[in-house]
């Protein structure tokens, strides 16, 4: 075996690298190192200028840098950037990413199993090693939303042979859960869970999205084999999830120093993952995209070394990645040169030994032809007209109680409210100065064509409208605005581009960003799409809407299984009841 005859030094390795010192992320220690490397893998970490010297056939000087392992983003949505996989890659592999567990459920949601085959194919001989869960919630809430796809138990059973398929999504529906919903069970008990945790044997993992459970609940969760968890959590929430064998998985959004005090103050590091989830294309090329968390993280609090542990050797032992993780013999050779943790910066990027990335740039260039290029005409809608966004009250004048979406000041929570609206000529109008706006949900999967109304308070929308069909998880057609006639231009903008995000002030098209894959995907590079993205959310601050996660806020009113009240095609949705109810009180 030649990998053998490498790592004793009896033939020659591809690439020596010397000079650099090694963070080991297995023992946390760091010391001086030579790494060699021969056919994509590590053959041998050994002392500096071991005897006899080493036959290479190129010798690299690592200069005094730091060599820890290519990143590993354990729970991400490659769609959050609104590019696809290739040029997504192009973006994170100069940041040091070098392995992402993608959940495609966003391009599920619209094309259903052939949108998560069209996503493995169009990341198939990436230089950056994209591992797919199977998306288990498409759509996030039966009954409650249309969406263009669904993945059940036998779409799972179907995908799970698949190579680069390592397990199964983040589960959402908890309530579906709790209640042993035969449907969700049935997609559990495909990739080996729903009753206790995986064997040796099973399929994947199993990821959750379990913000806030505790007790008894939490353990269901954890028994059915759903035992990860990635959203909004108190110190107190983590702690009891870290002892229930939860892998808690941090994104920066969540990131306190209380919780990471926290976990520091456990007798054994527990396992965490730092991971992105969703990253706007123009976040990512401004701030980085794993870098940026784990860099975030140390700031908080967080040892170094714990903090690189749980971008790389944590999440490579979570997901079962027994070759990445750590420069050890035998594994991958992933690794990334950065002067320090603490500023974490990747100066030069390796994935399976070959030279991907260097200082800030990429040395790969994304292909020209991509197969999600066959799913640009996904938005069946006619053109949209100002009376369609009129909200018929049922009295002619007068005023009306109505339910509102309430937003929580520097966040993507809803909660339930309630207002007071005049109506004229038999439509719901808008007060001058409540801070109200409309929101319309129209589905465009051509289902039905359906729409439903809401009102929401606190946005920030003093003028204008935007659009969007990149509106979690269903991505239909979400317009909030605060006229029907800015409404209808707004949609009709993002409509003739097949998908996108459109922002309107009067008869002015401000901003207009195309997302003509399935309509919530550009087809432009990476820094393309950043520029777009950034003059979109300039021109909704423009118009009062200045929110720091602004992409966010505008595509999760319509997500169902979130909290509070929320609004998908079929109507105004009680999250907690799991239940359709009424604008009108």
């Amino acid at each position: 075996m030649s990998l053998i005859q490498a790592a004793l030094g009896r033939i020659p390795v591809d690439l020596l690298l010397t000079n650099v010192r090694l963070a080991n992320v297995i023992t946390g220690e760091i010391y001086p190192a030579d790494i060699a490397i021969y056919q994509g893998k590590i053959a041998a970490v050994e002392p500096p200028h071991s005897q006899p010297l080493r036959p290479a056939v190129q010798v690299l000087d690592g200069q005094g840098m730091l060599a820890v392992p290519g990143l590993i983003d354990a729970h991400l949505h490659i769609e959050s950037t609104l590019v696809t996989p290739a040029h997504f890659a192009a973006g994170v592999l100069p940041r040091g990413t070098t392995t992402v567990a993608e959940d495609p459920h966003e391009v599920a949601n619209v094309l259903g199993a052939e949108g998560i085959r069209a996503m493995l194919a169009a990341s198939a001989d990436l230089p950056l090693k994209v591992e797919y869960l199977i998306s288990s919630s498409v759509p996030s809430a039966v009954g409650l939303e249309t969406s263009g796809g669904e993945i059940g138990p036998a779409e799972v059973e179907a995908l799970r042979a698949l190579p680069h398929v390592i397990g199964l999504a983040e589960v959402m529906d908890g309530a579906a859960l709790l209640a042993e919903d035969p449907r969700l069970l049935g997609i559990l008990a495909a990739m080996g869970g729903g009753n206790g945790l995986r064997g040796p044997d099973s399929p994947g993992v199993i990821e959750g999205h379990n913000p806030m459970l505790r007790g008894r609940a939490l353990a269901a969760f954890v028994a059915a084999g759903v035992d990860s968890d990635h959203t909004l959590a108190t110190p107190e929430d983590l702690v009891e999830k870290a002892r229930q064998g939860v892998t808690l998985m941090l994104q920066e959004r969540y990131l306190s120093a209380e919780a990471i005090a926290a976990l520091m103050s456990l007798p054994m590091d527990c396992g965490v993952c730092l991971v992105t989830d969703d990253v706007a294309p123009d976040y990512l090329l401004q701030y980085g995209h794993l870098d940026r968390v784990l860099r975030r993280a140390i700031e908080l609090g967080m040892a170094p070394m714990h903090a690189l542990r749980a971008a790389t050797w944590n999440p490579a032992r979570r997901l079962r990645l027994w070759d990445r993780g750590a420069i050890t013999p035998g594994r991958a050779a992933d690794l990334v040169l950065t002067p320090s943790l603490e500023s974490f910066e990747a100066h030069r990027v390796f994935v399976n030994g070959q030279l991907v990335a260097e200082e800030g740039r990429c040395l790969w260039q994304p292909p020209t032809q991509d197969p999600l290029l066959a799913y640009t005409h996904t938005v069946h809608l006619p053109a949209q007209q100002p009376q369609d966004f009129e909200i018929a009250a049922p009295v002619a004048e007068g005023e009306v109680r109505v339910r509102v979406m309430e937003c929580v000041p520097g966040t993507t929570l809803v909660r339930a409210g309630e207002a007071v609206l005049p109506v004229h000529g038999g439509r719901l109008q808008l007060p001058p100065d409540g801070d109200l706006a409309y929101l319309a949900v129209v589905e465009r999967h051509g289902r039905h064509g359906g729409r439903a109304f809401g009102i929401v308070r606190g946005l920030g929308l003093s003028r204008g409208a935007v659009a969007t069909t990149y509106a979690h998880d269903s991505h239909n057609l979400a317009v909030m605005g605060c006229s029907p006639v800015e409404m209808a231009a707004a949609a009709n903008a993002v409509i003739e581009t097949q998908g996108g995000i459109a922002v309107v002030a009067g008869e002015r098209l401000l901003a207009r960003m195309p997302l003509p894959i399935a309509g919530i995907l550009s087809a432009a590079p990476v820094e393309q799409a950043a520029r777009e993205v950034a003059a979109v959310g300039q021109a909704l601050r423009s118009l009062g809407l200045d929110h720091p996660y602004w992409l966010m806020r505008i595509s999760t009113f319509t997500l169902p299984v979130s909290s509070g009240l929320r609004i998908t095609d079929l109507g105004l949705v009680d999250a907690r009841e799991r239940r359709l109810v009424d604008l009108f009180l």
